[in-house]
């Protein structure tokens, strides 16, 4: 195990190599320039002198070197637009987005699921068919859509829930008040990723299902709960276990938009706002930190793999 690991460490770190090595140059060689630079009225003066300061002059492989050596010893460097160090501005703003990618994971979890599980045990029933639809729904609708449906009925319409921020602004801290702003975000950040896990569950269930060792337990007159309980459930969550160790990094780096919609205070809005502004440290600051996540999510999967199924082995 311990071989295996060192192995997939030193793989993923080349991949995450490659992957910074990738969005540096598509940083650089997108078109335009850092927005505050790109002012027609700003003197060409100012304009060298904040291009010295940060080395935007420099060529882009000079860049390129620099920045590998910077990372190399842990400095995401410091933000083109607010003169800040982003490994400041992500610890900051990333406890707000783990806030809302762990509830929207728990929502996906809790429902998807024994929504999977309830789907399979009645193949092809009414309730069965029921749940796939709502399933393709949630997977078929983007987040865009349903973030503004959700704010124009829950919060501008029947004013039930807070349409936009993370706390009502001058009140002390309230557990109430937190949840109920983080209500519509998880749900539009939770809705694809339970769809998804749905279906997964289903099919897995279904799979494990029509296996030898299945058939031979109900043979020997074990009870259909004992059945799903002892020789099924385990077996399915196998591959189910692959998208949730992926939908925690998924949501985390993909609730940009979410966070976007509802102005939520996380990294996924900072992401947006670096990319508008042409703020290309703190781009490659929320990519490092994404692509790390997605990464050691893979494997720590790996070892829950043998946790789960000990039939699987490490060469």
């Amino acid at each position: 195990m311990a071989e295996y690991l060192a192995k997939q460490l030193v793989a993923s770190l080349f991949v995450l190599f490659l992957v910074m090595t990738a969005t540096f140059f598509l940083v650089k060689l997108a078109p335009g320039t850092l927005s505050i630079l790109a002012d027609p009225t700003m003197d060409p003066g100012v304009v060298a002198s904040v291009e010295r300061r940060f080395g935007l002059d420099r060529p882009p492989v000079e860049q390129y070197l620099r920045w590998v050596s910077r990372m190399a010893q842990g400095d995401l460097g410091v933000s083109l637009v607010y003169g800040r160090p982003v490994i400041a501005m992500i610890t900051e703003r990333l406890p707000a987005t783990l806030l809302l990618g762990l509830a929207a994971l728990l929502v996906t979890v809790v429902l998807g699921m024994p929504a999977g599980i309830v789907a399979a045990r009645w193949p092809n029933s009414i309730l069965d068919q029921a749940l796939s639809f709502l399933a393709i729904v949630g997977l078929a609708t983007p987040n865009f859509w349903l973030g503004i449906l959700a704010i124009i009925l829950f919060s501008v319409t029947l004013g039930w829930l807070p349409g936009s921020g993370m706390q009502t602004i001058g009140q002390p801290f309230s557990l109430l008040d937190r949840a109920s702003y983080l209500v519509l975000p998880t749900i539009v950040l939770a809705t694809s990723t339970t769809a998804e896990i749905m279906r997964y569950t289903r099919s897995s269930w279904l799979e494990t299902m029509s296996q030898d060792y299945v058939r031979t337990a109900r043979s020997k007159g074990l009870a259909e709960g004992r059945v799903h309980l002892k020789h099924v459930l385990k077996n399915a969550l196998i591959p189910v276990l692959t998208i949730l160790g992926l939908a925690l990094p998924r949501l985390v780096g993909g609730s940009a938009i979410v966070e976007s919609l509802f102005s939520w205070p996380g990294i996924g809005s900072m992401a947006v706002n670096a990319a508008v502004s042409r703020d290309a440290t703190v781009i490659l600051g929320t990519t490092f930190f994404v692509s790390a996540g997605v990464i050691l999510s893979n494997l720590v999967i790996d070892v829950l793999y043998g946790v789960v199924d000990p039939r699987i082995r490490y060469d």
